[in-house]
Formats: C-alpha cells, sequence, structure tokens
C-alpha cells in the first residue's frame, strides 16, 4: 500500500499524464491537412540531395538550368548562404569559397594534369553518373553569367513553367499585395499544391500581414487523411 505522500505523489503523476494526453488529443483533432501534388521534381524541396537519383540524369539537370535561366540566376543566388571561404546549400555544407569554386571546376574539366585530389573526384564521379558535360555547361554558363550580370538566354522547351511558377511565388516578394496572394493561391490550387496554398494562407510570415479572407479560400481546397509534406514550406515556427 501507499503511503499518503505516496500516493499524492502518484496521483499528480497521473494528473499530468492525463493532461497531456489530454492536449495532444485536442492538438491532434484541430490540425488539417490537405492534398499535395508530387511533381517530379519534389524531392528537391524536401528531400536529401545527396541521395537524390532524380537531379543526377543529364535530361532533368537541363530542365532545371533552363528554369533557372528563364528565372533568372539573380532570383535564386539566394539560396546560396555565403561567406568568404564556405558556403551552404540546402543543408549541404562544402568549406570553399563558392567563386573560386566554380572557377576551379570549370578549369578543371578538360584539364585532369592540373587537377588536385578534391577536383579529380569530383568529375570522376559526374563522369560515372554520365552527366559530366551538362554539370560543366552549366557551371561554364553561371560563371557567364557572374562575370557579366546579364540574363542568360534558355531554351524555352526544355524550361519547366510549374517549378518556374513555385520560384516566383516563394521569391517574388517585391510587389506582394492582396491581389498577388490571391493569384498565388490559386496557382497553387492549380497545379494541385493544397497543403503548399494552406501554408500560403496561415503559415508564411509575409502573406500573413495581409488581410485575406482566409476561412473562404481555406474552404476550396482538398482536404486529406495524412499530412503531406508541402513544397511551400511552414517558415513561421
Amino acid at each position: 500500500l501507499y503511503n499518503i505522500p505516496e500516493m499524492n505523489k502518484l496521483l499528480t503523476i497521473s494528473l499530468l499524464i492525463f493532461l497531456f494526453l489530454s492536449c495532444k488529443n485536442e492538438k491532434k483533432s484541430e490540425l488539417e491537412f490537405y492534398a499535395e501534388n508530387q511533381t517530379s521534381f519534389f524531392d528537391l524541396r524536401n528531400g536529401d540531395w545527396t541521395k537524390n537519383s532524380w537531379i543526377r540524369k543529364t535530361e532533368n539537370l537541363k530542365i532545371i538550368h533552363e528554369s533557372f535561366k528563364k528565372l533568372g540566376y539573380d532570383r535564386i543566388e539566394k539560396l546560396i548562404l555565403k561567406n568568404s571561404d564556405e558556403f551552404l546549400i540546402q543543408d549541404i555544407y562544402i568549406k570553399k569559397n563558392f567563386e573560386n569554386l566554380m572557377d576551379s571546376l570549370e578549369l578543371t574539366y578538360e584539364k585532369p594534369e592540373i587537377q588536385t585530389k578534391y577536383y579529380t573526384e569530383f568529375w570522376n564521379r559526374r563522369k560515372a553518373e554520365k552527366n559530366d558535360s551538362i554539370v560543366y555547361e552549366i557551371i561554364r554558363e553561371f560563371n557567364s553569367y557572374k562575370s557579366d550580370k546579364k540574363r542568360l538566354n534558355y531554351e524555352n522547351q526544355f524550361a519547366n513553367d510549374t517549378l518556374i511558377d513555385l520560384l516566383n511565388i516563394e521569391f517574388d516578394y517585391a510587389n506582394l499585395n492582396i491581389e498577388k496572394a490571391k493569384s498565388d493561391f490559386y496557382t497553387l490550387k492549380k497545379y494541385g499544391f493544397h497543403q503548399s496554398a494552406y501554408n500560403l494562407l496561415y503559415e508564411r510570415r509575409k502573406y500573413s500581414e495581409l488581410e485575406l479572407d482566409r476561412e473562404k479560400l481555406k474552404k476550396e481546397l482538398t482536404k486529406s487523411t495524412e499530412f503531406n509534406q508541402a513544397w511551400l514550406i511552414d517558415n513561421e515556427k
């Protein structure tokens, strides 16, 4: 049998567990999930690039490159967080100066005699994946953009308009107003990105400042019984 202090302690612990579980259940019942289309390039947002097979295919690298050129490489340079001797892109940390690295990769592609261990291994991996030619083309054209800051000519037949529209929503805040927010919402809905559209309404800092009829717009979205990773992620937490 428990003595009085032990009984009180047991009751207190039991009560806290009960309240915690009650809060969890209540929170779970309030969550709303929405459908989210999974495009061929979707894992570029939520997946591990080091293990992504889609991005290693020549035709897909071409799609990404031409889409970025059509969008404008200046619009997406903010994806790369650079310091003087290191940079970070999508959780991938590289301890090298970004500009020097790009210049050296272009220089060493056809000159193995001047390659150090790093560049030898880099280009050998690309050759093993059979994408070294397109990687070299991307690096060479990106370096030419860096030197004169002129928009690169793009091949429209390879550009992916869905990807371009998604990136425009994510990075075009300069003229954000209620009408553009509604347009962004319906663009996401058109492509089947309903969880992303929900996040735009409730979970994005820039949009939260606008007086949208969120409840009315939310009713237009298709619900899901399970959580789906969203392209347009929650950035308010």
